[in-house]
């Protein structure tokens, strides 16, 4: 898998980037002054951030593929929920109620909504999915999200533009950020679907849980493996965010494939690091 995007794909996504700050809404030029803790929250939330669509994907996919083939029992990402197909008005409920930790000791609550366009893979297929009180490791996710198929790559490949409009993550203590996306997910197939690995890039801003507005872009792919989602080890495995912040530019470099939680972080030119953890 190659780890850097191509320079026309790149382009895109720092021409997407620049339009995607620029509609980020203006906070107040009286902003309170920046806490002590505001770089350690900041990585830590974007991370959270990072990681979240991956996990939605996971279930996604699941609940996809519940719907074409069948119950598959062993499925860690549907494990504890109530999964239903209209197919008449073609939507996919996943409801996980009052949730529980399962994949990996992942917990997960609240209803997740699929209404598609086409179930099987065609191009433009739209996967729209709304979350009702939807919540992983107790932070509420709300927004518009969406998935659509890119059916362009390799055999061995699965390609979606992956938006998320108006996205918000609420932490259990209040706190909260403001968050939209564009992205692409590109799922790499193995001979077991248990190796598949998951590719992301593209860009992202809006307003951190101190209030500060933010924007990131993924300067090498990042990349999830299903091995290490399925045991709890959420972030992504390697790749590198570069996240700008009030004038301090974060680079959170995850590594070389493991699956860990420890990513190297540079912070205006100086480099430490962090062990990562979504219950905060």
């Amino acid at each position: 898998m190659e780890a850097t995007p191509r320079p026309a794909c790149r382009a895109f996504f720092v021409a997407l980037f620049l339009t995607l700050h620029a509609c980020t809404p203006k906070l107040e030029a009286d902003q309170p002054p920046m806490p002590d803790d505001y770089k350690g929250v900041s990585l830590r939330s974007e991370a959270y951030m990072t990681a979240m669509p991956e996990l939605v994907g996971q279930v996604v996919d699941a609940a996809v593929k519940w719907a074409v083939d069948g119950p598959k029992p062993e499925e860690p990402w549907l494990q504890g929920a109530m999964v239903a197909h209209d197919k008449k008005h073609q939507i996919i409920s996943v409801d996980f109620g009052n949730g529980g930790a399962w994949a990996g000791d992942v917990w997960r609550s609240g209803l997740l909504r699929i209404t598609y366009t086409e179930l099987r893979l065609v191009d433009e297929a739209t996967y729209r999915i709304s979350l009702i009180n939807f919540k992983i490791d107790h932070v509420l996710l709300e927004g518009d999200f969406s998935f659509t198929y890119r059916s362009k790559g390799a055999p061995t490949e699965r390609k979606y533009e992956v938006r998320w409009e108006q996205g918000r993550f609420t932490w259990p203590d209040g706190t909260y950020a403001i968050r939209q996306l564009n992205h692409i997910r590109t799922i790499h197939l193995a001979h077991l679907p248990m190796h598949n690995e998951y590719s992301w890039e593209g860009v992202a801003s809006g307003v951190n849980r101190h209030g500060y507005e933010y924007s990131s872009i993924v300067t090498e792919q990042l990349s999830f493996r299903r091995t290490c989602l399925v045991v709890g080890k959420v972030f992504p495995s390697c790749g590198k965010v570069e996240s700008t912040m009030k004038g301090v530019s974060f680079i959170v470099d995850y590594g070389e494939g493991d699956c860990d939680s420890d990513v190297r972080v540079t912070i205006n030119g100086e480099i430490s690091t962090m062990q990562l953890s979504s219950n905060f």
